[in-house]
């Protein structure tokens, strides 16, 4: 089980909630947000992303990271006050509870 703040993820069930509210993920979004969890507050870079959750060398001339955090937050931020996933442009991606 992985927890930060308000949002929950069980690995084994694959369920994954944020205020009791049951989200609901493709298998990507999944691992990507899994990996967020699992280094919150930690600036986790593009390439390092696309080497951990999708296992391949970043070719900078493609944005699908940018696509997948953007589909992330959709689900996981859309009727919540507080955003948890935060770019540092030039640097990368935070989990990060700010208002």
């Amino acid at each position: 089980m992985l927890q930060y703040g308000d949002l929950e993820m069980n690995l084994y069930t694959k369920i994954v909630k944020r205020s009791g509210v049951e989200i609901s993920l493709t298998p990507k979004e999944f691992n990507l947000l899994a990996y967020l969890m699992q280094n919150p507050e930690r600036v986790l870079s593009r390439t390092e992303i696309a080497e951990k959750v999708w296992d391949t060398h970043f070719d900078t001339g493609t944005n699908f990271i940018d696509v997948y955090i953007n589909y992330l937050r959709k689900k996981i931020e859309k009727n919540f006050d507080r955003k948890l996933i935060h770019t540092k442009p030039g640097m990368g991606f935070i989990l990060k509870a700010e208002s």
